[in-house]
Order: C-alpha cells, then structure tokens, then sequence
C-alpha cells in the first residue's frame, strides 16, 4: 500500500465512486498509486497516515440456467402461430377486396339504373 497526496479536483474512487479531495491523504494499492503519480493526479506522500481507500469488484451475474431446448421449441411454436395468423390475415384481406369490389360493381349498376329511371320519367 502506498501513501498518495491528491492533486486532481475531478478524481474519483471505489465502487461507489467517491470523489476524493484535492489536497488529502489516501492509503491505496501500489498499482492504483503508481497509475495516479504517472498520470499526475496524485503525487507521494511522506505523512504517516492517510485515509485507506479499498477498491471493491463486483462479480459477474450467474449465467442464466434452464432448457434452452424447450425455450426453443416454444419460439418456434410461436414464430408458426405467427405464420399461420399473417397467412390467414392475408386470405381475409384478399376476401375483403373481393367483397368490396363487388358491392361496387352493385352500388354502380344500381346508379345507372336510377339515372335510366330518371331519364324516362322526364
């Protein structure tokens, strides 16, 4: 461990990122402090005792455990559904357009008939 003197005003440090004060002591691991005099953040320091910094680490999460056969097989389940549902809108869509452009052909023929009613009624 290694004795530092804090130069930098935007220095912070430990897993909760603790700003460190310009000016004071901090006791810290010899790696961390040959980092911080190299890059002229800290310089050493001579005074007998300083506040002692501990560098926390987090783990990684544990990987997640499970069938990962079955999850696929119910995604692929879905991802069918998903195909079969698309298909079926479609086929109705392709019925709609039909059936809308037959009540045309109808709301057509039904105008020119009332205009041909009209026509002999003058």
């Amino acid at each position: 461990m290694a004795l530092v003197k804090v130069l930098a005003a935007n220095l912070f440090a430990g897993a909760n990122f603790q700003k460190l004060e310009v000016g004071s002591v901090y006791d810290v691991d010899d790696a961390v402090a040959d980092k911080w005099i190299a890059s002229g953040k800290a310089e050493k320091s001579t005074e007998k005792k300083g506040e002692k910094l501990v560098f926390e680490v987090a783990t990684p999460s544990a990987p997640a455990k499970g069938d990962n056969k079955q999850l696929q097989s119910k995604l692929d389940e879905a991802l069918a559904r998903i195909d079969e549902l698309a298909t079926a809108s479609q086929e109705t869509e392709a019925a709609h357009a039909t059936a809308i452009a037959e009540l045309t052909a109808r709301a057509e023929e039904a105008e020119a008939a009332l205009a041909a009613a009209n026509k002999k009624d003058k």
